[in-house]
């Protein structure tokens, strides 16, 4: 449970998986490879309860740290996430300093939220009792508000600055949909490379964690310059294609 925030405080760039496919042979396979943490996707992925908890459990056994992105203002899952194990909520749509604070609400222990006691399951997940679980979670966890609107841009000082909010994630895509006012995403583009240079510049400032989508290594390498603090590189169904491709391209009869 530490190793992220070990990670993290250390300055070393924590890289991430990003998977939405439940299958619990497919998340040992990414769990294999050089991935500190994996996110997992119930906002457009697959994940359910039931294959969430046994997913978190699965990467906890492979000391990989479990990311969540829950569902749209689905503060009750941001809740059950935690008491599963997730080591890092991830809310969509963060848009005000109001929704800051209903996701902290849902992710924080009193006196910051209003979290309610339930945690027994994680700490055996990790292997420590209740108590240690109360005492070090909230330092080992973190509640990260994605930043993908122009509206989320304009608010991103008062969002950050809600106790409780680690930091944020960047979502490009969507945040260059709502830039362009164009349902085709342009991630980091040239509408956008410039706020995200200062989101991560004003969190930097903040001492807020930053984190960030990419699909390949040349954004990855871009977010990395930037001092990106969790980066994410492809997705399950990319993994699944640059797979198969090598296995079919040379193929003569095709």
């Amino acid at each position: 449970m530490r190793r992220l925030k070990q990670l993290l405080d250390s300055g070393d760039t924590v890289l991430s998986a990003w998977c939405g496919i439940t299958d619990p042979r497919y998340l040992e396979t990414i769990a294999e490879h050089e991935f500190d943490a994996v996110v997992l996707d119930m906002q457009h992925g697959f994940f359910d309860e039931t294959s969430i908890q046994n997913a978190i459990a699965t990467l906890v056994a492979r000391d990989k740290a479990p990311l969540v992105r829950i569902p749209l203002a689905r503060w009750d899952t941001a809740s059950r996430v935690m008491d599963f194990g997730a080591l890092a909520v991830i809310a969509p749509m963060i848009n005000s300093a109001d929704d800051a604070r209903a996701f902290v609400a849902a992710t924080r222990f009193v006196p910051v939220g209003e979290r309610s006691f339930g945690p027994r399951h994680a700490a055996s997940l990790y292997r420590i009792d209740s108590n240690e679980y109360l005492q070090e979670f909230d330092q080992c966890s973190l509640a990260l508000a994605m930043i993908e609107t122009r509206e989320a841009y304009d608010n991103l000082d008062q969002i950050i600055a809600v106790e409780g909010i680690d930091g944020v994630l960047i979502g490009p895509g969507d945040l260059s949909i709502s830039f362009r006012q164009n349902p085709v995403p342009d991630a980091y583009g040239v509408d956008t490379i410039d706020v995200v240079k200062d989101i991560v510049a004003r969190c930097k400032r903040a001492g807020k964690t930053t984190a960030a989508f990419s699909f390949d290594p040349e954004a990855a390498n871009m977010l990395n310059q930037l001092e990106v603090d969790i980066i994410s590189v492809g997705l399950d169904v990319t993994y699944i294609a640059d797979g198969v491709k090598p296995h079919i391209s040379g193929l003569d009869f095709r």
